[in-house]
């Protein structure tokens, strides 16, 4: 069943693709994989598999050509959770033959970093972006990615709590919040 709906969010997505390509193609938005309680290194056994085996296969059918992640700040005080985050990232990007770019966190950071690289990228081309990111920084990423809910039902999940869900995807075109959806990886994440 968890195949059934990954393929339809596939095929929606791919849609979107098609339609948006006339105008501005779609970037998707993720957090890191699951990680360990009490702020324990790398991920859980679940993160891992999520990354090595979820991830590559929903992307990979994504036209994905840029992939963004985090880095820690200068300071190594923000942005802790960017390792795990890349090391998310990592099994796609290797899938794809991609580098991931990175952008800092924390107060030393640009700010506008992530809207700047991502919308060059989607400028100059007509492949999708993914951004992976920190998800105890995910309300930072989203305001300085200058995303919109797009007036989706108010009832739906809202943008603060993105970094609760390790299988949510936010799709975002020209800045605004389009969909959600879960990656229904098989065996990692129930109904919805």
């Amino acid at each position: 069943m968890a195949s059934l709906f990954r393929s339809l969010f596939v095929f929606v997505c791919l849609a979107a693709t098609t339609i948006a390509a006339t105008t501005t193609q779609p970037y998707y938005i993720i957090t890191n994989a699951e990680t360990p309680s009490l702020n324990r290194p790398g991920l859980t056994p679940v993160g891992k598999q999520r990354a090595e085996d979820c991830i590559p296969e929903v992307f990979s059918q994504l036209n994905i050509g840029f992939i963004l992640s985090c880095s820690v700040d200068k300071d190594g005080e923000e942005g802790l959770g960017c390792p795990v985050a890349v090391k998310t990232a990592t099994p796609l990007a290797q899938a794809l033959g991609l580098n991931i770019t990175l952008c800092g966190t924390g107060e030393e950071s640009n700010d506008d970093c992530v809207h700047d690289k991502v919308h060059a990228f989607l400028k100059a081309s007509n492949q999708s972006a993914l951004v992976v990111w920190d998800g105890t920084d995910m309300d930072s990423l989203l305001e300085n990615a200058d995303v919109n809910d797009a007036g989706l039902d108010e009832d739906s999940l809202g943008l603060q709590q993105v970094s609760s869900f390790a299988d949510l995807i936010l799709t975002v075109v020209s800045g605004k919040r389009v969909g959600q959806t879960s990656m229904n990886c098989t065996g990692l994440d129930g109904p919805a």
